[in-house]
C-alpha cells in the first residue's frame, strides 16, 4: 500500500498557489520538477497586428511586488508576487 500523506504546492506567474493533496513522495517531487522547468510564457500578439503597449505597465502586463510574511517565531519571509496591472487587465495592450 503506498503512503499519500505528500503534497504539492505550485505558485503561479500571478501569486496564486495551487496545492494538490493525497500524493506519494514520488508523484509529489514529479510535479515540483515539472512545474520548476518551465517558465512562464505570455502569449503574444500575432505576427503583424497592431497593438499598442499599456503605458501604465509598458506591456508587460503588471509588475513583481515584494511582499514580507511572518512566520510564528517571528521571522520574517519575503517573495515576490506577480500583480495583474489595472488599467489593461493583465494583458499588457492599451485599451
Amino acid at each position: 500500500m503506498k503512503v499519500r500523506n505528500h503534497f504539492a504546492a505550485i505558485t503561479t506567474p500571478f501569486g496564486s498557489v495551487v496545492t494538490v493533496t493525497g500524493l506519494t513522495a514520488r508523484e509529489a517531487q514529479a510535479i515540483a520538477r515539472k512545474a520548476a522547468s518551465e517558465p512562464y510564457r505570455r502569449v503574444k500578439p500575432a505576427e503583424g497586428e497592431e497593438v499598442e503597449e499599456c503605458p501604465h505597465c509598458d506591456g508587460q502586463g503588471g509588475e513583481l511586488v515584494k511582499v514580507s510574511t511572518r512566520t510564528v517565531r517571528g521571522s520574517a519571509i519575503v517573495t515576490d508576487k506577480w500583480v495583474s496591472c489595472k488599467p489593461c487587465a493583465g494583458r499588457g495592450i492599451a485599451k
